[in-house]
């Protein structure tokens, strides 16, 4: 594979997925696999993660987050159970994403800093870097997060806020093209100018998929989408000056077949 590191999303859990990804790593088509680390008993944890270190694919993972129970800037938010059960629940979580890092030699563990209340930015910036002082580690790369999604605001959402948030402590990034791409749209800034930002941060992962034209919400589209809306002329020139930064593809949805596509079109329009 020529001139650039391109990788695809699997959970843990999905060993279905990661056989396909395991035929296309042995294709040639990849050459990283992104570990979506989700809470496991501990016996399914370490089988599962096993499974992993036998594809021999060199990994990067990618800590749980809200939609996991796991969110740390305000973890009472939109949960209901106790809130000691809440940080015995992240704990564990985090636990396990440190040995999953471990034991696959990953360099980088993603990371996002969480969904708040509406009103309670100022509380989630304490309480995010309440969770750092629990929780840091070298390897995580904080990722930039869509400023809305399905009516609850996220924090750290342009690169400025990344940098802010990271407090000098997390000394990497993961930029999310979509992401930003939502965050653009819904404060009316200019994709461009805000993708130009994160030329002066250490980026050291980048994630791609695509969001309908004019959006404001994340769905993780194929590249290829026939409403897609994403700046792929932009994103594509900022892969090619950052050849050495790997790029993930983050797909939800029949994750399998998606990939085995996603990946001739995402070489299709490195070429183009």
């Amino acid at each position: 594979m020529a001139g650039y590191n391109l990788g695809c999303t699997v959970r843990l859990d999905d060993e279905r997925t990661l056989a396909l990804l395991e035929k296309l790593y042995e294709e040639g088509e990849i050459r990283h696999i992104q570990v979506q680390a989700v809470p496991l008993p501990r016996s399914i944890f370490r089988e599962r993660l096993r499974g992993v270190v036998e594809t021999g694919i060199p990994a990067v993972v990618h800590a749980p987050h809200h939609g996991h129970g796991v969110n740390p800037c305000a973890p009472a938010a939109y949960d209901d159970r106790p809130l000691n059960e809440i940080e015995a629940y992240i704990d564990l979580a985090m636990s396990q994403t440190l040995e999953a890092a471990d034991t696959l030699g990953a360099e980088t563990i993603v990371l996002h800093a969480g969904r708040y209340k509406p009103g309670g930015r100022p509380a989630a910036v304490e309480v995010f870097s309440g969770f750092l002082d629990r929780h840091n580690d070298s390897r995580f790369a904080l990722e930039n997060l869509p400023a809305v999604y399905a009516g609850y605001p996220l924090l750290g959402n342009t690169a400025g806020e990344l940098t802010a948030l990271a407090g000098g402590r997390i000394t990497r990034f993961c930029l999310d093209f979509p992401h930003l791409a939502c965050t653009a749209n819904h404060r009316l800034l200019s994709f461009a100018g805000e993708l130009e930002l994160f030329e002066g941060l250490n980026v050291t992962l980048h994630h791609l998929s695509n969001i309908r034209r004019g959006s404001i919400t994340d769905e993780h589209l194929e590249l290829d989408h026939p409403d897609g809306g994403l700046d792929l002329g932009a994103v594509f020139a900022r892969l090619r000056r950052h050849p050495d930064v790997p790029t993930t593809l983050e797909y939800k949805q029949d994750s399998a077949e998606v990939y085995a596509r996603q990946v001739k079109v995402f070489a299709a329009l490195w070429e183009g």
